[in-house]
């Protein structure tokens, strides 16, 4: 299991994608749920999203 900050584009998008199709589970982080969901979503079932401020000790 990965948790790939800043995956909902760029970089860190590309970074999410690579592991998934090494067969890795992985957690797409960004700012927004919506665009962690999307981004999951379009990786397909080895990722899953998750919204919010990676500097917020309670994420």
């Amino acid at each position: 299991m990965f948790a790939v900050t800043g995956a909902t584009r760029g970089l860190g998008y590309a970074t999410a994608e690579a592991l998934v199709a090494d067969g890795a589970k992985v957690v797409v982080t960004g700012r927004e749920q919506v665009s962690a969901d999307a981004a999951a979503a379009r990786l397909g079932a080895g990722a899953v999203g998750v919204g919010g401020d990676n500097a917020d000790p309670g994420l």
